[in-house]
């Protein structure tokens, strides 16, 4: 690729990635599973959203910490160390710092609206509503959200740079020499810090750096940063594509053939304080979740490659607004989801409703307040108006 060359593929997969999370987060209202604890839980449930979600689930984060871990890379090659760390500040710390305060408020907001206009309120509301009537009640812990992402990324970017600067170890090359080998066992490396955590796999949202998130997601991302100089594994990987992808689909049916029905409060309530037992199931899940999670992320790149790979204004307009409609797309959902909770319509109608409504609150804000903006240029760089192209354009270098 030349160096005025965009990776296509790369930014449409990780807008992919992020946008996902919007129908993902919705499809819990409607979950069997968390019906018990999801704050915006609804009546009607169905086993099919937990299938759906849960296999979504598996592979999005991981997908999105090599795409992650590729640009990261691909700035350092571009624009050095330097500059990479101050466009890194700009772009991932600030809006985490900006933007969490924001989320955390307009969640209490709309939590303490709930309580008094909603009349079929979830169980996880009805739960709250008592614990705000105690004076005594312990506060909710402090969260980093669902920006729990930007705050892993910050420590994720600072380890790497440290090691680009002292580290010089191409350890990626052996792993273009036997593509089959990295297949077959790289999964395994991923384990260890599964088998620590409750199936399905949580998100590492608390203040306190989650060691498991390191071992887990911190390897999607190294693998990411080793991608960006040998693309040639991708090519390599072709053959191995639709044995992965078959794979990682019969591994979530045994998988998810293995998740409990249900999670009550007190089994939330245990996961949250307590290790799991090192059984022999959970170590398989724990297994299982890793051979989903790296062979449908892979999949997803040798076939984003393939048919992501080229120039759209439309794909491109939405790729941009991907990390502002994913920064605000949890309380503009949890608000179309309490007003439904009072509602009779179906649980596809509701669904489509809270994940597309979503999607397009966020996409038309982004539009009229975001796009030609400081906000705009925070996330995704200045732009210039009449050509409608970043000057700050992240490119391939030769």
């Amino acid at each position: 690729m030349g160096s005025h060359t965009r990776v296509h593929y790369m930014d449409n997969l990780r807008a992919f990635a992020m946008l996902l999370g919007i129908f993902f987060h919705a499809a819990l209202a409607y979950s069997p599973l968390l019906n018990q604890v999801w704050l915006t839980a609804d009546p009607q449930t169905s086993p099919l959203v937990d299938m759906l979600a849960y296999f979504s689930h598996a592979f999005r984060m991981p997908l999105f910490f090599i795409i992650a871990g590729f640009f990261g890379a691909l700035l350092v090659n571009k624009r050095g160390l330097g500059k990479t760390v101050k466009n890194r500040l700009l772009r991932i710390s600030l809006p985490f710092v900006i933007f969490l305060p924001l989320v955390l408020a307009s969640f209490a907001m709309l939590i303490g609206w709930a309580m008094e206009n909603i009349e079929n309120k979830s169980a996880m509301l009805n739960i709250i509503s008592m614990m705000a009537q105690n004076p005594d009640a312990p506060p909710p812990p402090v969260t980093t959200t669902h920006l729990w992402f930007l705050y892993n990324l910050m420590f994720f970017y600072l380890l790497s740079f440290i090691a680009v600067k002292f580290i010089k170890l191409d350890w990626m090359a052996s792993v273009v020499r036997s593509p089959i080998l990295f297949v077959l066992f790289a999964p395994l490396l991923l384990v260890p810090a599964l088998a620590t955590q409750h199936a399905p796999i949580p998100a590492p949202e608390q203040f306190m750096p989650q060691l498991w998130s390191f071992g887990f997601y911190g390897l999607f991302y190294v693998l990411g940063w080793g991608l960006f100089k040998h693309q040639e594994l991708l090519d390599k990987l072709q053959r191995f594509a639709p044995f992965m992808l078959i794979a990682g689909v019969l591994a979530y049916a045994v998988f998810y053939s293995l998740l409990p029905t249900q999670i009550s409060m007190q089994d939330a309530m245990i996961s949250m304080t307590t290790s799991p037992e090192l059984s022999a199931k959970h170590i398989l899940m724990a297994s299982l979740e890793a051979y989903i999670g790296l062979y449908m992320s892979l999949a997803l790149l040798v076939y984003g490659r393939k048919w992501l790979n080229g120039h759209s204004t439309t794909i491109r307009l939405i790729s941009d607004s991907s990390y502002w409609i994913y920064i605000i797309h949890l309380p503009v959902l949890w608000l179309l989801q309490f007003l439904m909770l009072d509602t009779q319509w179906s649980l596809l109608t509701e669904f489509l409703i809270s994940s597309l409504g979503t999607f397009a609150i966020g996409f038309i804000t982004y539009l009229i307040m975001v796009r030609w903006t400081p906000i705009g240029w925070m996330l995704n760089g200045r732009k210039d108006a009449t050509k409608h192209e970043e000057i700050e354009k992240v490119q391939v270098s030769s």
